[in-house]
């Protein structure tokens, strides 16, 4: 970062100063980040994931490969991001590979999948979106609109799954 910004002709001091203004930018980021990682791990260590995981192989057998997109599209349409998503659901995608035999990658390659097809609907990509293109106050017609897209996402990234696994 420093020889980019020396090369660009920027002081030392204007470069400290930039990484203040972003370190303030991103408090929120960070915040939350590290709230979805406590959370995670919380889950983790009480044996929430576990149970999530049993249950959901229980109760799709064999099949739980197919949904496996769709639990990382949940996460990513409620926390807005995928890597956060991972970090939610990334074990269970374990702990049910681990309950139907199914290869640990794999399921943790379909969450990732699935988790960029929930980014197509995350209201939070929509509202940033809307912004940047003067269209505030038209998230709910973009959100019909892109529904059908995501979901033919994830039915297709389920299928390759369901197939491949």
């Amino acid at each position: 970062s420093l020889v980019g910004g020396f090369i660009q002709g920027v002081s030392l001091s204007g470069l400290f100063a930039l990484l203040g203004k972003t370190t303030v930018q991103l408090k929120k980021t960070v915040i939350t980040v590290c709230c979805l990682i406590a959370l995670s791990t919380l889950m983790d260590f009480s044996g929430m994931i576990t149970v999530l995981g049993l249950a959901l192989a229980t109760a799709t057998g064999a099949f739980y490969p197919f949904f496996a997109p769709a639990i990382g599209a949940l996460g990513t349409f409620l926390t807005g991001s995928d890597t956060s998503s991972n970090i939610l659901f990334g074990k269970l995608q374990a702990t049910v590979a681990d309950k139907i035999g199914a290869d640990k990658g794999w399921l943790a390659a379909a969450n990732t999948t699935g988790a960029t097809g929930g980014k197509i609907i995350s209201p939070q990509s929509i509202a940033v979106a809307t912004t940047a293109c003067g269209e505030q106050g038209k998230e709910g017609i973009i959100l019909k609109k892109a529904v059908g897209f995501a979901l033919l996402y994830i039915l297709i990234a389920g299928l390759i799954v369901y197939i491949g696994s």
